[in-house]
């Protein structure tokens, strides 16, 4: 095996919320795919999904030949991993899911979560881009208690068993993806030793089935979290993630999401499918200022001056808290410096006491922070363990939260 490492990031505690594990895997594809499964069906339990009819396998192989070989090679390793033959078209071996229960035909999720940011590397310290995000998510199990069903037994909460995973391919790029529920596609941040970051968020107007089967089923092409992988395995720059989007087709089915991407030059966009038209459009950073990201399409509401009426009490509301970051980033005496990245998403930090003031909901909270200087190919991950008490004179709850970890090539 090339399991370089399989180990906790940090010695956890049993009350701790999330307990992330790092797994490093090198060498060919194959053996890449190969290993990722062996570790996600013996520690994780993943399972593959079916397909409903053989077409759609077919047609994805041939999808996949085209467009990602090196996920059609790591698909071959993981149909060893599970005892089927290379050419199988009952089961699909390009995710492995884990710790998601109750899938369906697919639904929405009401609520918004995670905010992300770059700003200007004109406006630096370091004449680097610096980059940082929130990812929120409730704790519960998912999908059964999201819609309200009672979990199985012994089903794990989103994101506690979250994961760090580094490839480290033969010939190819070296790629760090953070997240968790699938061990071959994590779903959250990701950076590859070019400096090319992509970050995903919640977006309840784009199209989707939330909370469907996440692969096999009747999907074709690849998932915006697939994607997410495709474009660290493919490209090294924002121009060349925008070429590889717009000749693909793309599903969405665990939740409906846009996409922040930067690279190392300083260039960053957010990539946002229209739930109207499906249109796939970009809004760029504009050269001098920040771009922030938060829950709604910035394609429509780009600017303040195009928001609905803010209600500053509403802090998880997602245009306030672009008042918020947009408001707190004038304070900043320049250059910019990298902890002030860090400052401005922990501005909006989500966990709040009247969780219905803040448009938030009871269990919503920052599971992770992850920030980056993209002159170095390495993030920067701090970590969810538990509440503390209330924060007097405000609507916030004291966090407790792990120290940075540093991952990188």
């Amino acid at each position: 095996m090339a399991v370089l490492k399989n180990e906790p990031v940090f010695p956890f505690k049993d009350e701790d919320y999330c307990k992330p594990r790092l797994i490093i895997v090198e060498g060919s594809r194959e053996e890449i795919g190969y290993d990722l499964a062996t570790i996600a069906r013996s520690e994780y339990g993943a399972k593959l999904r079916m397909y409903r009819d053989p077409v759609y396998a077919e047609a994805k192989r041939d999808y996949l030949e085209r467009n990602w070989p090196e996920r059609l090679a790591e698909s071959k390793g993981v149909l060893r991993a599970f005892n089927l033959a290379e050419d199988d078209n009952a089961f699909d071996p390009t995710n492995l899911m884990y710790d998601l229960y109750g899938e369906g035909d697919g639904g929405r999720v009401n609520f918004g979560a995670c905010t992300g940011l770059i700003l200007p590397y004109e406006k630096t310290d370091t004449g680097a881009p610096f980059v940082s995000r929130n990812a929120e998510m409730v704790k519960m199990v998912l999908f059964d208690e999201m819609f309200g069903k009672k979990a199985p037994a012994g089903a794990h909460m989103c994101f506690t068993r979250d994961v760090v995973v580094e490839k480290r391919p033969t010939g190819g790029y070296r790629n760090i993806v953070h997240g968790g529920h699938d061990l071959l596609n994590p779903s959250i941040d990701a950076i590859n030793e070019k400096g090319l970051f992509i970050s995903s968020f919640h977006d309840p107007s784009t199209y989707g089935a939330e909370a469907a089967p996440t692969s096999g089923y009747v999907w074709s092409g690849v998932s915006l979290i697939q994607l997410m992988n495709q474009v660290m395995d493919q490209c090294a720059t924002v121009e060349e993630a925008k070429r590889l989007i717009l000749r693909s087709h793309l599903y969405q089915s665990m939740f409906v999401l846009h996409l922040l991407i930067a690279d190392a030059e300083g260039n960053a966009t957010v990539f946002e499918i229209d739930g109207s038209s499906g249109a796939y459009l970009f809004t760029d950073r504009v050269e001098g200022e920040p771009l922030f990201c938060t829950n709604h399409p910035l394609h429509t509401y780009p600017t303040p001056d195009t928001y609905p009426d803010v209600n500053m009490e509403a802090e998880h509301n997602t245009f306030t808290r672009q008042i918020i970051l947009r408001n707190k980033y004038q304070d900043f005496a320049m250059p910019l410096k990298r902890d002030d990245a860090t400052a401005l998403t922990d501005s909006v930090h989500v966990a709040f006491q009247n969780p219905e003031k803040a448009e938030s909901s009871a269990t919503m909270r920052t599971l992770f922070n992850c920030n980056a200087d993209l002159s170095k190919p390495e993030i920067n991950i701090r970590w969810h363990l538990g509440d503390g008490g209330p924060i007097a004179g405000t609507n916030h709850i004291k966090q407790r939260v792990s120290d940075f970890y540093t991952f990188g090539f």
